[in-house]
């Protein structure tokens, strides 16, 4: 983590202390030392400064990478990307109280993109990542853009839809009804594949200043969510059947003394 410092030793580890079962206390110092933010002519260089560092003080508690369990499978909750992940975090506490002067929370997603370029994560999961961190924006970001959201997604699911259809009529598949009426009032099966491939870049203004992510959003999402669905599937059956064979633990989410284990 050449780009990064702990406690002023950029060979130390990460300090955490775990309190109970998803949080950490957060007991060291981090500081990007990294040459570029991507905040810079965006910022000023105070703000750029304070930016780069979080503590103990700035957030002593940590719930690491929020991450669901069905896409623990793409990006753990902690892992290379741990210290981009604990700066972000302190820059997006709410909107209402930036705890750095003028810093939005696109403008800390893009951070948060600069910083795993310089941890070494690779281009196509930084990106996933930082659209990731973009999805969650546009949900926090007031009704207007939810709304916006709600609209591209289900621009995303019929697009989706219709390369299906039209690759399945390809294969030979015999449409029938409304299927078939797609297809045909599209002028066939290569004009609908490339009406579907081009939407993307149409509904991610959608997305504003994150178009970007927008436009990764629809591409990822064919390869993305089928195993995300499985993974959700099998965790569902878990928890059923954790239900079913286990009682409550009624002081589960006491602090625990871990160093005793």
């Amino acid at each position: 983590m050449n780009s990064f410092i702990i406690e002023g030793d950029e060979d130390a580890g990460i300090g955490l202390s775990q309190i109970n079962r998803r949080e950490f206390l957060l007991t060291s110092t981090i500081t990007y030392v990294g040459e570029i933010t991507g905040l810079e002519g965006k910022l000023p260089d105070d703000s750029i400064t304070l930016a780069r560092k979080v503590s103990p003080e700035r957030m002593p508690i940590t719930d690491l990478v929020s991450v669901p369990p069905a896409l623990q499978w793409f990006v753990g909750r902690y892992g290379v990307h741990t210290p981009a992940a604990l700066i972000h975090d302190w820059l997006i506490p709410t909107p209402s109280d930036p705890p750095v002067p003028g810093l939005t929370d696109p403008l800390a997603d893009r951070y948060f993109r600069f910083m795993l370029k310089d941890l070494g994560v690779r281009v196509i999961r930084r990106w996933l990542m930082w659209t990731a961190v973009a999805l969650r924006t546009r949900i926090n970001s007031g009704r207007l853009k939810a709304l916006l959201l709600i609209i591209w997604l289900a621009a995303s699911v019929t697009g989706m839809a219709a390369f299906g259809l039209a690759v399945a009529s390809l294969l030979g598949a015999e449409l029938s009804g409304w299927y078939a009426d797609v297809v045909t009032a599209a002028g066939g099966e290569w004009p609908l594949i490339l009406l579907a491939a081009a939407a993307p870049f149409v509904f991610a203004v959608l997305w504003g200043k994150q178009y970007g992510a927008g436009i990764l959003a629809a591409y990822s999402a064919p390869w993305i969510v089928p195993p995300t669905v499985f993974a959700a599937a099998g965790y569902v059956i878990y928890v059923i059947l954790e239900l079913l064979v286990s009682r409550a633990d009624e002081e589960g989410d006491e602090p625990i003394q871990y160093k005793y284990f």
